[in-house]
């Protein structure tokens, strides 16, 4: 058998299993706390699962694998980051899942008294880089189905976002929880085994690392890569985990506030754990092959070039659970954000029928989503550089939020407002500048936030206060009756009233 028969067999078998599994959640999807957030009954070894594989997508099987062909272990860098972002966001933030949240921006709005000012640019900018972010999983997954079939490009998109919405869209999150944890597995195995043939067929770690550079082999390559640059991208990797609404829907959804930890906190530890795959698979590439053009297609020149059948059918099989996994973390929280914030935005009011609006709005997405995706090559390009600068701006208000009662919502406005346009003037103006990185450019943000807040009158309706009024508020969607929006005379949501008009 072939490499591209071997490969297009599994991926075919792949699709159906994840199809299945989709499909039998469907049927146990009694209303939209089902669908939306799992019914807030999900256990932790499966929600260990879906944040792992949520966590290792393209930008740390492509771009980490080819930083590591380019410099060793610093490829191991973008996976420790997210994989220490991943455990102290369990650490921290655990503790929300006792107030039953939906959305991140219902986290952001108990901090800053439910000025609905900093929730709607929180709404906006979260909703839109989920969208963003579903592009660029869906990009990546169909550069693979490309690489490794032969497939013209247009049709590998088309592909890649069916398959996700296949896995998405008839079971939400409980089908994208379950089919992640398979995803995980598979994943993590197929990994496993590259690991161990690269190890054995260059006798071990110890002949695998004779044929690299020194500075490949120094402390995560920063003798190769630099030190500045490594510490950055940790940092902001770990920061932007912060403010991902994709692992705080996963939190939300625990059974328990302490199964929520346990998955966060076990998910960063594999994460951590699986920096050292990436590293060992990109220095193996460099071993075979020193001369890539292009250091981004090491791991796909590996499967296609150097591989037997079966272990680069299981390898891209193990790609494609890492992307299709991230896509459906983005894609939840798209159909999430719209059927809690951005219909009733629109139409001040919720839906009459939130399972059908999510569904809809999910299958929207993933129309849009894949038709930039076979056009938008730069825009997408685009989102990739700038958007970890908006998250860390987010970051920002979360953590003082979190910590330091005195923080207004005046100041956490003039963090988000602040925060991107000095990190665009530096990146327009100075692009190659030191402070060219996304967490120095934070930094203005978090003085903004310190100087306006320290100016402005101390909070007067506490986080608690709020966020009774939010679990009110939900009752219109999780109980799939009919509600709008009650606001007060400052057009800030303190809770909902239903079809007759009643406070809920």
């Amino acid at each position: 058998m072939t490499t591209h028969a071997a490969i297009i067999i599994g991926l075919v078998i792949y699709g159906a299993v994840m199809l299945a599994v989709s499909l039998f959640w469907m049927r146990r999807v009694k209303k939209p706390a089902d669908y939306l957030v799992g019914g807030r009954a999900l256990p932790s070894w499966v929600l260990a699962g879906n944040i792992t594989a949520g966590s290792i997508g393209t930008g740390v099987i492509i771009g980490a694998s080819g930083l590591a062909y380019q410099h060793g272990w610093a490829g191991s860098a973008y996976p420790i980051g997210l994989g220490l972002g991943t455990a102290l966001a369990g650490v921290i933030f655990a503790v929300m899942r006792r107030h039953k949240f939906m959305t991140l921006s219902e986290e952001i709005s108990s901090y800053y008294e439910g000025k609905r000012i900093v929730v709607e640019f929180s709404n906006i900018t979260l909703f839109l880089s989920q969208l963003c972010w579903l592009t660029v999983q869906i990009m990546g997954g169909a550069s693979v189905i490309a690489a490794v079939t032969g497939m013209r490009p247009e049709m590998a998109v088309i592909a890649a976002g069916l398959l996700t919405a296949g896995i998405a869209l008839p079971g939400g999150f409980k089908s994208v929880v379950y089919t992640d944890f398979l995803q995980a597995t598979i994943l993590l195995v197929g990994f496993g085994v590259v690991t161990y043939s690269a190890l054995h067929h260059t006798g071990g770690f110890a002949g695998l690392t004779s044929a690299m550079p020194p500075t490949y082999l120094s402390f995560l390559g920063v003798k190769s890569y630099g030190g500045w640059k490594i510490a950055g991208l940790i940092a902001a990797l770990a920061l932007s985990v912060l403010a991902d609404p994709g692992r705080r829907l996963s939190m939300y959804s625990a059974r328990t506030e302490k199964g929520a930890r346990v998955s966060m906190v076990t998910a960063g530890l594999i994460v951590i754990a699986f920096s050292a795959i990436i590293g060992i698979t990109g220095m193996y590439a460099y071993k075979l092959n020193p001369h890539l053009p292009v250091p981004d297609e090491a791991l796909l020149w590996l499967v296609m070039d150097i591989l037997p059948a079966w272990l680069a059918a299981l390898v891209v099989i193990s790609v494609a659970s890492g992307i299709f996994s991230c896509a459906n973390g983005n894609a939840m929280a798209v159909s999430t954000f719209f059927v809690r914030h951005i219909y009733p935005l629109a139409t001040k009011r919720y839906p009459k029928r939130p399972l059908l609006a999510a569904r809809s709005a999910l299958a929207v997405a993933f129309v849009a989503c894949t038709i930039v995706a076979m056009h938008a090559g730069t825009i997408v390009g685009f989102v990739i550089k700038f958007l970890p600068v908006t998250m860390s701006g987010l970051a920002i208000i979360i953590v003082l939020g979190r910590f330091w009662r005195r923080a207004t919502w005046q100041g956490a406005l003039a963090a988000q407002v602040i925060t991107p346009v000095v990190s665009l003037v530096v990146m327009f103006l100075f692009p190659k500048s030191t402070w060219n990185n996304a967490v120095l450019l934070a930094v203005p943000g978090i003085i903004a936030l310190i100087v306006v807040s320290l100016m402005t009158p101390p909070p007067t309706r506490g986080f608690a206060e709020v966020a009774e009024a939010l679990t009110a508020e939900r009752e219109a969607i999780e109980g799939a009756t009919t509600g709008k929006p009650r606001k007060n005379a400052g057009g800030d949501i303190v809770g909902t009233v239903g079809l007759e008009g009643e406070v809920k």
